[in-house]
């Protein structure tokens, strides 16, 4: 599945005295089956152009096309359908909910879809094995480890078998043995067909051999291509 921005824009609070632009004037192409790092320190732009091409914001202004449709000017109810459909979101902070289990927070995406329980069962079943977690499906998430939560947190994004992967700062609160494992997690999704775009600062993923493109924003713009 291919991402394209033309000319993508996007400010907050347009003509008051807060006003920001996030983004000023991006085109990107990302094509099927590349893993992309947006990179840039605070307040560059990515996480809010990541946020942009997932389809949880829209643009002030530009095109955004996934697969060819342009998705900027799409009623709310069929922008969540592109989301539930396409991407699957890993978080900085994970955003797994305590005081249920594993099984219980991977699941959670699939409710919304309308498949039975016996199927969102059978593929979180699936995708807990896939990511070595069935031993501990049914612990609560809150006393896993660090690294067995993002285990969870990227199960979580897989269980609808989603064609990109988005990922904001992933890393941020890992150690680096942590990271290098989220990394080879990365290199199998990418083995599978999907497509990867990771929002980082983080120079360990960044220089990864597991990256195609690297992404330099700096100011809202894009500085560099690597």
């Amino acid at each position: 599945m291919t991402v394209v921005l033309e000319n993508v824009t996007k400010v907050y609070n347009p003509g008051q005295p807060n006003e920001v632009w996030a983004v000023k004037g991006i085109s990107l192409r990302i094509n099927k089956n590349e893993a992309v790092v947006l990179k840039g320190p605070s307040g560059s732009g990515k996480t809010s152009l990541l946020s942009l091409i997932g389809c949880m914001s829209r643009p002030t202004s530009g095109r955004i096309l996934i697969s060819g449709r342009d998705v900027a000017k799409l009623p709310e109810r069929s922008l969540t359908e592109i989301r539930r459909r396409t991407f699957g979101f890993v978080f900085q902070q994970f955003n797994l909910l305590k005081g249920i289990t594993v099984r219980e927070n991977i699941m959670l995406p699939l409710y919304p879809t309308g498949l039975s329980l016996t199927e969102i069962k059978a593929r979180a079943e699936k995708v807990m094995e896939s990511m070595r977690l069935s031993k501990r499906a049914d612990f609560n998430v809150e006393h896993l480890s660090g690294g067995e939560q993002q285990r969870v947190a990227i199960a979580r994004a897989l269980i609808n078998d989603p064609e990109i992967i988005l990922a904001d700062e992933p890393t941020a609160h890992l150690d680096t043995k942590l990271s290098e494992e989220f990394l080879r997690i990365i290199e199998e999704i990418k083995r599978s067909g999907k497509t990867v775009i990771i929002a980082t600062h983080d120079p360990l993923v960044y220089d990864s051999s597991v990256v195609d493109r690297v992404i330099e924003l700096r100011d809202g713009m894009i500085k560099e291509t690597q």
